[in-house]
């Protein structure tokens, strides 16, 4: 009984300690040698179950932000050991234990995918999934505590398979969860009424994730059908008429549903193929049924700005990077006043809702967000647009206003501006009023290019743009923070340095041409479009060369910095063992 009570006490006292002054302690910790940190590392086997509990919140604070402690934690087996722990609980997944063994994990695999390649590699996600797998089907009602394990659960799962990690620890990840069982067992969990709505949220997040890049597991998310309901319809469907048709549900709910399209569509070629083909007129026996198409265009067009919204950041990943489908949606039309008979083409309906003045902000900006999507690498979808009535005149009054009273219409007049820039960029001179010079002379004499550079340049130094960029996943909290996605900032980010290029090259170019004899103008301006055209391919293919770089430089310095803490890690232990020989 006195060494129980003497235990527990000096456990609470180093907890509260490492909590105070947590660098401090860790490294005493460390310099204490291996008898040490084995003593507190066996306090994980005790088995008075409160010294246990105890220990775990002890180790919650000691590997907190420490990659040394970490990486002993786990050589000497700290991942087993937890995981007997949560075996010695199994069948109460409503278990506070359960909750700190979780936190440990999860510290253990945030930026570090050392620890979670270790995790996969021992055949440990397997372990861990099993003790939740009846929990997570169960229909019985969900405790507080029931609903903070399983989103940790989860959040382990998004850690393992996120797309900020390497691509080669992602494919090996993803491959786990789907061999496991786990992507099976959470799409069942999509067709219960009983999960908790922010469960429900984070588990279509994961599910996001695993399937992200995955063409097996983006064709098993396609397959599954939800066997509840009287008509039987594919989950993924039933996923996007939430989406895009429910507005009573909750907005985190909605957004969820649209980071996993995003992720079923991401070099998803085959399902993107699948959604562009019911946008077209369907044979009699499915004429009277709704499909993928249906969906989005009900959204695309919906007063709901989560729908609108949602919908038009879907569209523009249905077409990302796929020239075909850029093409293919050209021939997309549709009626919409049933009053009218003419069908208007996609694009056309797309410029009424720009400039419709009910449109809301939300969905002005989805439409431009499509709309550049399409534009960009595409030269007959920008001849398309020149050949609509007010396209152009539209882009450029909206660049060209001078008072404006909402903030957030400096957005509007940003994407506008990014708009006009590819019709700039992607110019096939097919069209003779909307030439390459034709358009940079309206630009200068509309707008001033040093203006429009200016405009051009808003959405770069906002918060959304920073936020948008910094990873794929959709962290929005309400309906205002509806402005820009992953992608798009990408797509933003790539092509603005293109825009400015080539306009500030024709400024130069410009100035130049003042100082040369009139009779030359006519001859250099041709010569000077000529390279302008002709040094197009050239610039795209130098601004690509020039990312892949980057992206190399990082994950050759990323694989440094992680072989320099292996090697300090395996150095320690050895240390460690030398002095227990």
């Amino acid at each position: 009984k006195t060494n129980f009570n003497v235990r527990r006490a000096a456990i609470r006292f180093l907890t509260a300690l490492l909590t105070n002054c947590t660098e401090e302690l860790q490294d005493i910790i460390l310099e204490s040698g291996p008898a040490g940190f084995s003593k507190l590392l066996d306090l994980l086997e005790d088995k008075r179950e409160v010294i246990r509990n105890d220990a775990l919140l002890l180790f919650q604070v000691l590997i907190r932000s420490n990659w040394c402690i970490q990486g002993i934690f786990v050589l000497e087996y700290g991942f087993e050991r937890l995981l007997r722990i949560l075996v010695s609980k199994y069948g109460s997944d409503g278990n506070v234990t359960i909750e700190d063994c979780l936190s440990i994990i999860l510290t253990l695999f945030e930026s570090n995918q050392s620890n979670q390649s270790y995790f996969r590699r021992r055949s440990y996600i397997p372990r861990l999934f099993s003790f939740f797998e009846r929990g997570l089907i169960g229909e019985k009602l969900w405790s507080i505590q029931k609903v903070t394990n399983i989103h940790l659960l989860l959040k382990i799962i998004q850690t393992l398979v996120s797309p900020t990690n390497s691509n080669e620890n992602i494919i090996a990840c993803q491959r786990t969860v789907k061999q496991c069982g786990i992507l099976r067992r959470l799409c069942i969990m999509l067709m219960l009424t009983t999960v908790p709505d922010d469960i429900l949220s984070e588990t279509i997040n994961t599910i996001a994730d695993i399937v992200r890049g995955n063409i097996e597991n983006q064709q098993f998310l396609g397959s599954i059908m939800d066997i509840t309901a009287e008509v039987q319809q594919p989950i993924f469907f039933n996923m996007l008429c939430v989406m895009a048709a429910d507005k009573k549900q909750s907005f985190r709910l909605r957004i969820s549903i649209l980071y996993c399209v995003q992720c079923y569509l991401y070099n998803n070629d085959f399902g993107k193929s699948m959604i562009v083909q019911t946008l077209f007129p369907q044979t009699e026996n499915v004429a009277n049924q709704y499909t993928f198409g249906h969906i989005l265009m009900i959204g695309y067009l919906s007063k709901d700005i989560v729908a609108s919204w949602c919908s038009g950041i879907a569209l523009s990943h249905l077409i990302a990077d796929s020239q075909l489908y850029k093409e293919a949606l050209l021939k997309v039309r549709l009626v919409v006043d049933q009053s009218k008979t003419d069908a208007k083409t996609l694009m056309e309906i797309s410029i009424d809702l720009l400039q419709n003045s009910s449109s809301s902000f939300c969905t002005r900006i989805a439409v431009l967000i499509f709309l550049c999507t399409w534009l960009s690498n595409c030269s007959l979808a920008v001849q398309t647009l020149f050949s609509i009535e007010n396209s152009i005149s539209y882009l450029v009054s909206q660049i060209c206003t001078q008072s404006i009273a909402d903030d957030r219409e400096l957005f509007i007049q940003s994407l506008c501006s990014f708009a006009l820039g590819l019709c700039l960029v992607f110019n096939n001179n097919q069209i003779q009023l909307y030439s390459t010079e034709s358009l940079v002379k309206l630009i200068d004499e509309r707008i001033r290019i040093d203006s429009f550079l200016e405009k051009l340049g808003i959405l770069s130094k906002s918060e959304f743009y920073a936020k948008a960029l910094q990873k794929p996943q959709l962290k929005l909290s309400k309906s205002s923070d509806m402005i820009l996605d992953y992608e798009f900032a990408h797509l933003y980010e790539t092509l603005q340095s293109l825009i400015s290029h080539m306009l500030t090259r024709h400024d130069i170019n410009s100035t130049v041409r003042t100082l040369i004899d009139p009779m030359s103008t006519k001859l250099y301006a041709q010569r000077a479009l000529t390279m302008m055209t002709d040094d197009n391919d050239f610039i795209g293919r130098v601004e690509q060369i020039n990312i892949n770089k980057l992206k190399e430089k990082q994950w050759i310095e990323e694989r440094d910095i992680d072989k320099k803490k292996i090697l300090a890690l395996e150095q320690q232990i050895q240390e460690i063992k030398d002095k227990n020989a």
